[in-house]
């Protein structure tokens, strides 16, 4: 792994703002520099970079399922290779598709919200999603009146980063403190979520994101997670442990008899929510269930989890 692609995967890793397609989007572009900047000598030797490096893409961000969904098809797709050539053309193509339907995902899944939005509506969302953001912005170019709540998305912030761009197309928006997203979630008339990566045992985003969903669902506002496939992991594939963040984030100097617990994600069970809009449109969470059921996890992969 040369040190442009290592400087390329820290900064996926030290990127704490970013979605997950657009981490997705990122770590493809690395995989097509492999392609084109191969000094490998042999087919096999190919095949090992690439598994090299689409694992340390996955370790740099596990919690995001794109990553995990890039590997898996770039690996796939080499299986049926037979020379160095044509391995590393088969990468580029599949690389190029795999961002080229996150763009697409991006847009039909914005299309298939659009009936779920009413006119003059509050819409609450919790941290910062660019599916999300894109269903909005076309609420609003179709005429919607909206009012979005976003929240501060702490320690980083990425809730600020959300209302700004929301902001600068017009929208109003208001930001409340983490502390206030529940009761702000019983007043909205529509909760709307990003994902980070899903799988039988429930979604996963940004702490606070349970509580939200499970506020909204007691008083009987919908909400809806909007997750492509690409954030689905496939079966057999672990759901990533948390990694305990660093406490003097939220707490500079703390005394050292107190234990500051730093997590950025939580995971709400599919059941909770009224519906999860894929590229598919809005579906039921049996549905995704049966649609997880039909994925497969690329060997390599599964062994590079059993041995970290």
């Amino acid at each position: 792994m040369d040190s442009w692609t290592e400087r390329a995967i820290d900064a996926i890793a030290q990127n704490t703002i970013a979605g997950a397609a657009e981490l997705a989007e990122q770590g493809a572009d690395v995989l097509l520099r492999c392609a084109r900047v191969d000094e490998t000598a042999t087919l096999a030797d190919f095949n090992a970079q690439v598994l090299r490096i689409s694992i340390a893409l996955i370790r740099a961000q596990p919690a995001m399922a794109p990553l995990v969904n890039l590997a898996n098809t770039a690996l796939w797709g080499l299986d049926a290779c037979r020379t160095h050539a044509d391995a590393r053309t088969r990468l580029a193509a599949l690389v190029r598709d795999f961002k080229r339907r996150l763009r697409m995902h991006e847009t039909t899944i914005a299309e298939a919200v659009l009936p779920l939005i009413p006119d003059r509506a509050t819409v609450l969302t919790h941290s910062r999603s660019a599916t999300v953001r894109a269903a909005l912005l076309l609420a609003q170019r179709a005429g919607r009146q909206l009012t979005v709540v976003c929240t501060e998305g702490r320690p980083n912030y990425e809730g600020r980063v959300m209302a700004t761009e929301l902001a600068a197309q017009n929208i109003p928006v208001r930001l409340v403190i983490d502390a206030l997203a529940a009761s702000r979630a019983a007043t909205a008339d529509l909760v709307l979520v990003g994902t980070d990566h899903l799988n039988r045992d429930g979604l996963a985003n940004k702490a606070g994101t349970f509580g939200v969903v499970m506020t909204a669902k007691s008083v009987g506002v919908p909400v809806y997670a909007l997750c492509s496939s690409s954030k689905f992991l496939p079966p057999g594939y672990a759901r990533p442990k948390q990694h305990h963040r660093p406490p003097e984030q939220v707490w500079e100097q703390a005394p050292a008899s107190v234990q500051v617990e730093n997590y950025y994600f939580d995971y709400t069970p599919l059941n909770s929510i009224a519906g999860i809009v894929t590229e598919r449109g809005a579906l039921p969470p049996a549905v995704i269930e049966g649609w997880l059921a039909a994925l497969q996890l690329h060997p390599a992969l599964a062994a590079s989890q059993a041995g970290a």
